[in-house]
C-alpha cells in the first residue's frame, strides 16, 4: 500500500525539532506493514528526516496568498497530478489540518483520503462548524483521531446519517517502554512541554513557589520552548520567570532540548507534572510520563484520562493550589509517591506495533470501502 501522510506546514520532521504530531506519525509508519512503501509529506527541512519512512520536501504554493497549510498543499497536490499512476498514493493522510484535508479529498478526487485529528477540529478551519464538518464527512474516504474524545468533538451536532459514512477510527498511538528497568529517581519534579498556557507551566511554577521552601532538597526542572526550538522569551515566559524567582537555585527552565537529554531528565524525575488547562486531545507526555515510571500528576482534561487510566492522578481544576497540594502531599509521603511510581511503571498502555497495527487496519478499511468517482 503506498501511503502518503501529508503533514502541518509547522511540523519539523527531524529528531531535534519534532513535535508530536511529527513523531507519531513516526511511531505509525516505522512498526507498519508498509513502512517501505510510505511517503512523509512536509514543508523543506535544513536537517536530517526523522527516520521510519522517506521523506519528501514539498515547496508551498504562494503561501503569502494561501497560507502555510494550504500553500503547503496547493505544492502537494500538483506534485501528485505529476506522478505517474503506478507511483500515486493508495491512501493520503493528512494529519491535523482539517482545510487541507478537504482541499486534498476535492482536488483528487480518485484517491482515498484520510483526516488524521491530533486536535480538536471545532477550532481548526475547514472544521469550527457543523456543516463545514457535514462537508468533510461528504468528501472524506475516512476519518481517524488519536482520542475518542476528539471523535466525539467532530461528531458533535452531527445526525446518525451523517456519522454513518465514511467511517470513523480511533488510532490511539502508542508507546514502548523508555527504560529496561526503573529509573533510579531523584528529588526531582519535571514538566515537559511547550511555553504556552494551555500546558499550565504557570500554575506549576505557582504551585512550586508554594511548597518548594519547605522542602529545600527538592528541585523544579520545565523543558520546553514556544515551537520546538529556544528564542526570545516571551511575555509568558516572563510570567512563569517571575513566579519561580523566589525560589532561585530550586527552579530552572532549561528551554527546548534533544530528546536523549528529555529523556534523561525523565528518567531522574521523581514527580512529573502535566496540569493540562484545556481539553488535551490525548498528551503523548502523559505516556512519557508513565512509560518513565515517574508520580504523574496531570488533568480530567479531554484525551487524558484515556491514555493515564488510573495511573496518574488526575486533577479536575489544575490550578496552581491543587498542584500545591498534590506536591506536598507526594513529597511529604514517600509511600504515597512509591505508590504511584509503581502505578506508573506497571501502566499497561498501546505498544507501538499495536498503535501502528490498528493504523494499519483503518487504512485497510479505508481503501477496500473506497469508490472511485465515475
Amino acid at each position: 500500500m503506498r501511503i502518503h501522510a501529508l503533514l502541518p506546514a509547522k511540523e519539523i520532521y527531524s529528531a531535534a525539532h519534532a513535535g508530536a504530531v511529527a513523531m507519531v506519525v513516526q511511531d505509525f509508519l516505522a512498526h507498519s506493514a508498509y513502512q517501505k512503501e510510505a511517503i512523509v509529506i512536509g514543508a523543506n527541512l535544513n536537517e536530517p528526516p526523522l527516520k521510519g519512512a522517506y521523506y519528501q520536501s514539498i515547496k508551498s504554493w504562494h503561501r503569502y496568498v494561501y497560507g502555510q497549510n494550504k500553500g503547503l498543499a496547493y505544492g502537494y497536490i500538483s506534485w501528485v497530478k505529476s506522478l505517474p499512476a503506478d507511483k500515486r498514493p493508495e491512501i493520503i493522510e493528512v494529519h491535523g489540518r482539517c482545510a487541507v484535508a478537504g482541499l486534498v479529498a476535492r482536488a483528487l478526487p480518485d484517491i482515498p483520503v484520510m483526516l488524521v485529528l491530533h486536535n480538536d477540529p471545532r477550532v481548526m478551519d475547514g472544521a469550527k462548524s457543523v456543516l463545514e464538518r457535514k462537508a468533510l464527512v461528504k468528501c472524506l474516504a475516512g476519518i481517524a483521531a488519536v482520542s475518542e474524545y476528539l471523535i466525539a468533538c467532530f461528531q458533535e451536532g452531527l445526525g446518525a446519517d451523517d456519522v454513518s459514512e465514511p467511517r470513523f477510527y480511533l488510532t490511539k498511538f502508542g508507546m514502548d517502554s523508555l527504560f529496561d528497568t526503573p529509573p533510579q529517581k531523584q528529588k526531582t519534579i519535571l514538566l515537559v512541554g511547550r511555553m504556552v498556557p494551555e500546558k499550565g507551566i504557570l500554575q506549576a511554577a505557582e504551585a512550586a513557589a508554594q511548597c518548594l521552601p519547605r522542602f529545600p532538597d527538592w528541585t523544579l526542572k520545565i523543558i520546553g520552548a514556544r515551537r520546538f526550538k529556544n528564542g526570545t522569551p516571551t511575555a509568558y515566559q516572563k510570567q512563569v520567570d517571575a513566579a519561580l524567582s523566589p525560589l532561585g537555585r530550586q527552579a530552572e527552565i532549561l528551554g527546548h532540548l534533544p530528546l536523549s537529554d528529555v529523556r534523561h531528565h525523565q528518567a531522574e524525575a521523581a514527580i512529573i507534572l502535566a496540569p493540562s488547562q484545556w481539553e488535551e486531545p490525548a498528551g503523548r507526555v502523559i505516556l512519557e510520563a508513565l512509560a518513565a515510571g515517574a508520580a504523574l500528576i496531570s488533568a480530567h482534561k479531554g484525551g487524558i484520562p484515556e491514555y493515564a487510566g488510573k495511573s496518574a492522578i488526575l486533577l479536575d481544576e489544575p490550578n496552581a493550589e491543587q498542584i500545591a497540594q498534590s506536591l506536598m502531599t507526594l513529597i511529604d509521603d514517600t509511600k504515597k509517591r512509591e505508590y504511584w511510581q509503581k502505578r506508573a511503571w506497571q501502566h499497561k498502555g498501546t505498544s507501538l506495533l499495536e498503535a501502528a497495527q490498528t493504523m494499519d487496519a483503518a487504512r485497510q478499511a479505508i481503501v477496500s470501502h473506497f469508490v472511485k468517482p465515475t
